[in-house]
C-alpha cells in the first residue's frame, strides 16, 4: 500500500508539473515529459547507451536521447511494453544506433562547420555544455539498458521503464518551490524553459513566422561581424543577416531533412541512400536568383517606407555573391528580419517549414514506431513538411519507376537548389514527389506531345520552360520560367478554367519571382483602374488548353497552352507549333512582373524561342499515383471510342460483303447515272473501244 500510494503521489505531482509547463508551451503532455527527461540527460553526466563513437554536438546528444526515449508514454495505457513481445528498450537503443550514423553524416557532409552549434544556441536555446565526454562515449561496466535485456515479464519491464525514464529530479524541485514556476536552482530551470521555448518555436508549434525567425537567427549568427553588430542594437532596432546566408541556411536544413527521411525509409523498406547525393552545391550562382529576389524585395520595402539607401547597415561578407548580373551591390546584401519575413511569407511560404521538418525527422522518424511502420510518421497539426522532391518516371508500368534525367535539375537532383527553390513556393510542390510527364529531351521538342502528356492527368502539374538566348535580336536571354496549377488538365476548351491555387514563376537568372492570382472581391477598382465587377471574368483566367484539332482552327482563338490574359492573347502562351510563344508582364489574373530574363523593355509582350520544356506531376506519392491512373483511364476511354467508331464502319462493310450486297453497293452508282443526260456510260465506252 505504501509503495503504491507513493507512486500515485509522485505521478500526481508529475502531472501537475507537466500541466504547469503546458500552460506556457504548445506541446502535449507526453512531449513535455520527453523533453524534460532529455534535458535532464544533457545536464547530467549520463552516457548514451550507443556504440562507441564521437559525438561533437549537443544536438547529436539530444537526438540520441530522444531516440532512446522513443515511444515511451506513462500517460497512455497502450505503451510499448504491453503491445510487443520484444524488449522495448532494446528496440529504442537499436533505433538510436541507426540514427547515430545518419546524424554524423549530416554534420560531416551537409552542414557547414559550426552549423549545429548555431542551431543549438539560436534555435533550440541550448547554451549549456554537456558534462559527458565530448570526445566520445565508451561503453561502461554498468549500463542500465544492457541490464534490462534479461527482463522478460511485462511487469519487470514496466518497473524498469518507470525508474529509467523518471523525471523525479525536476518534479521534486517543482514541489519544493511550492509548485510555482520559480525554483531555487534558477540556472537549470531557466535552461529548461529556454529549451522548451526554442523547441516550441523551432518545431513549428508557434507558427511559420516563428520558424522563419529562428532560421534568420541561425543565419545572422553565421557571420561574427553581423552577430556582434546585432548585439549592439538598441531595443526596438531590428537585427540583420546576410541574404545569401539566410537562403543557404534553409537550403541545408531541407537537404538534411530529406536525407534523414531517406535513411529512415531505407531502414524500413530496404534500398540504398547515399549522403553524397545530398551535399549542398556550393556554387553561389545556383542560389543567386533567389538571393536577388530577397534583396529586391527588401529594397522595395525600403523605398515604400521612404528610407532609401543601403538599408542603413553596411557589412561586407565573404558569403556574398556580387556578380555583374546581380542586383546586390557590394554593401547591400544585409537585410532585416522584417524584410525577410515579408518576402518569405509572400514568395516562398514553405521556407519556414525547413527547420521544423528537419527537427521532426530527427526526433520522430528514428523511433521504433517510426521505423516499423510502412509509412513516414505523421507531422503534428499545423506543421507542414518541406521535402526536396524525389524525381520519378514511368519505366514499364505504374508499379515500376526509375529516376529520370532532367534538363533543369542535373544529377544528383536530390541536392538541386532549383528544386528546393520551387518546393518553397507551394505545399504541393514540397510534398515529396515529382513524376515526369514530358521532357523535350526525351520526347522531342513538340507542343503537341506536351499537350498529350498532361491531358487527362488527374493532379497538380508544373511546366518548366527554358528560353533560347535571342538577346542579339533585342529579345530575352536564356532563362527558366513556367507555371504551376493544382487543377488537373481534364479537357480541351475554348474557355479558361482552373482555380486560384496556381501561379506563374521566373526561376532565373534574373531575380526569382512568383506571380500569384491577384484575388480580391468584386467591389472596388483593380490595378488597371477598371471596375472589378466588370472584369471579374477576366481576373479568373487561370489556365487554357485549346488545340487546333478541337475546332479545326476556325474558332479564331489561340491554339496551345496558356495562362492569364485572354483567349486571343494569353499572358504566357506555349504555341501549338512553338513558333508564336510569348510572355507578357501583366494581365488581370496574375501579379505584375516579367517572366523572361534580360529584357530591356519590361512593359511589352515579348516572343521567345523554346530551348527545352518539361512537365511534372507533383504532390504526394498517393496523389501522383491516382493522377496517373486517371490519365490512363481517360486514354483508354478515348481509345475505346475510336475503336467503336472504326468497328462500326468495318462491321457494316463485312456484313454487306457476307450477304452479297457489298458488290451491289460498291457499283450501284454506275446504275444510278446510266441514262442521264451527259451521263458517264462506262460500259458503252468500253464497247465502242472494242
Amino acid at each position: 500500500m505504501g509503495a503504491s500510494s507513493s507512486r500515485e503521489t509522485q505521478l500526481a505531482n508529475e502531472r501537475a508539473y507537466i500541466h504547469s509547463l503546458g500552460d506556457r508551451y504548445p506541446l502535449s503532455d507526453a512531449e513535455l515529459r520527453k523533453w524534460c527527461w532529455c534535458h535532464e540527460r544533457l545536464c547530467s553526466s549520463a552516457v548514451p547507451p550507443v556504440a562507441s563513437t564521437s559525438l561533437h554536438s549537443i544536438i547529436s546528444l539530444l537526438s540520441i536521447w530522444s531516440a532512446v526515449y522513443g515511444d515511451y508514454n506513462p500517460y497512455s495505457r497502450h505503451t510499448s511494453s504491453s503491445n510487443t513481445a520484444r524488449n522495448p528498450l532494446t528496440c529504442r537503443v537499436n533505433a538510436a544506433n541507426q540514427l547515430l550514423e545518419a546524424i554524423t553524416n549530416v554534420e560531416k557532409y551537409i552542414f557547414p562547420a559550426g552549423f549545429t552549434s548555431r542551431i543549438e544556441r539560436c534555435a533550440l536555446g541550448l547554451s549549456l555544455k554537456s558534462k559527458s565526454n565530448s570526445k566520445g562515449f565508451q561503453s561502461t561496466d554498468y549500463d542500465p539498458i544492457r541490464s534490462s535485456i534479461s527482463l522478460t515479464s511485462i511487469e519487470e519491464m514496466t518497473a524498469f521503464e518507470e525508474s529509467y525514464y523518471s523525471i523525479a529530479s525536476s518534479v521534486n524541485e517543482y514541489v519544493s518551490s511550492g509548485k510555482k514556476s520559480s525554483y531555487d536552482n534558477r540556472t537549470q530551470s531557466q535552461s529548461l524553459e529556454c529549451f522548451l521555448d526554442g523547441i516550441s518555436a523551432s518545431c513549428g508549434r508557434r507558427g511559420s513566422r516563428s520558424s522563419l525567425s529562428k532560421i534568420f537567427a541561425i543565419a545572422s549568427s553565421c557571420d561574427e561581424s553581423i552577430e556582434a553588430s546585432n548585439l549592439l542594437f538598441q531595443p526596438g532596432r531590428s537585427a540583420k543577416a546576410e541574404a545569401s546566408m539566410i537562403i543557404h541556411t534553409a537550403y541545408c536544413l531541407a537537404l538534411a531533412a530529406s536525407y534523414l527521411k531517406g535513411v529512415a525509409a531505407q531502414i524500413r523498406n530496404g534500398g540504398e541512400v547515399s549522403v553524397q547525393e545530398f551535399i549542398p552545391r556550393e556554387d553561389p550562382k545556383n542560389r543567386q536568383a533567389m538571393v536577388d529576389s530577397l534583396i529586391s524585395s527588401a529594397k522595395n520595402r525600403q523605398d515604400e517606407e521612404g528610407l532609401g539607401g543601403n538599408f542603413g547597415f553596411v557589412c561586407p561578407s565573404s558569403t556574398a555573391t556580387n556578380g555583374a548580373d546581380s542586383v546586390a551591390g557590394e554593401y547591400e546584401t544585409v537585410i532585416s528580419l522584417e524584410e525577410f519575413l515579408e518576402w518569405a511569407e509572400t514568395e516562398v511560404p514553405m521556407m519556414g517549414s525547413a527547420l521544423p521538418t528537419f527537427l521532426h525527422v530527427l526526433f520522430a522518424f528514428f523511433s521504433p514506431a517510426g521505423l516499423d511502420d510502412d509509412k513516414d510518421p505523421s507531422f503534428p497539426p499545423g506543421v507542414t513538411p518541406l521535402w526536396i522532391p524525389h524525381l520519378t518516371i514511368d519505366r514499364t508500368s505504374l508499379s515500376m519507376y526509375s529516376s529520370p534525367s532532367s534538363t533543369f535539375f542535373p544529377a544528383p537532383a536530390s541536392s538541386s537548389f532549383d528544386l528546393f527553390a520551387l518546393s518553397c513556393t507551394s505545399l504541393t510542390l514540397a510534398s515529396g514527389r515529382w513524376h515526369r510527364l514530358f521532357s523535350s529531351e526525351a520526347n522531342g521538342l513538340s507542343s503537341n506531345r506536351l499537350m498529350h502528356s498532361i491531358l487527362g492527368y488527374g493532379g497538380p502539374t508544373i511546366i518548366l520552360i527554358r528560353s533560347k538566348d535571342t538577346s542579339d535580336e533585342g529579345n530575352c536571354i536564356s532563362g527558366v520560367f513556367g507555371a504551376y496549377t493544382f487543377t488537373p488538365w481534364t479537357q480541351e476548351s475554348p474557355q479558361f478554367y482552373g482555380d486560384s491555387d496556381c501561379f506563374l514563376f521566373r526561376l532565373g537568372p534574373d531575380p526569382m519571382a512568383i506571380y500569384r492570382p491577384k484575388g480580391g472581391g468584386e467591389d472596388g477598382m483593380d490595378t488597371f483602374g477598371m471596375n472589378k465587377a466588370v472584369n471579374l471574368e477576366s481576373s479568373r483566367n487561370y489556365m487554357y488548353f485549346n488545340s487546333e484539332a478541337r475546332s479545326k482552327g476556325y474558332d479564331g482563338l489561340s491554339h496551345g497552352i496558356g495562362f492569364g490574359g485572354t483567349c486571343e492573347l494569353p499572358r504566357l502562351f506555349i504555341d501549338e507549333v512553338l513558333d508564336a510563344c510569348r510572355a507578357a508582364p501583366e494581365d488581370m489574373t496574375y501579379g505584375k512582373g516579367p517572366l523572361l530574363s534580360g529584357l530591356k523593355d519590361f512593359s511589352a509582350t515579348s516572343h521567345f524561342e523554346v530551348e527545352a520544356m518539361e512537365a511534372w506531376g507533383v504532390g504526394t506519392s498517393q496523389l501522383v499515383e491516382e493522377a496517373l491512373l486517371a490519365r490512363d483511364g481517360q486514354r483508354q476511354d478515348a481509345l475505346k471510342k475510336i475503336r467503336t467508331a472504326m468497328k462500326g464502319a468495318k462491321g457494316q462493310f463485312l456484313e454487306d460483303f457476307q450477304s452479297g450486297l457489298a458488290g451491289n453497293k460498291l457499283y450501284q452508282h454506275r446504275e444510278q447515272i446510266q441514262g442521264r443526260e451527259g451521263d458517264c456510260n462506262i460500259d458503252r465506252v468500253n464497247e465502242e473501244k472494242i
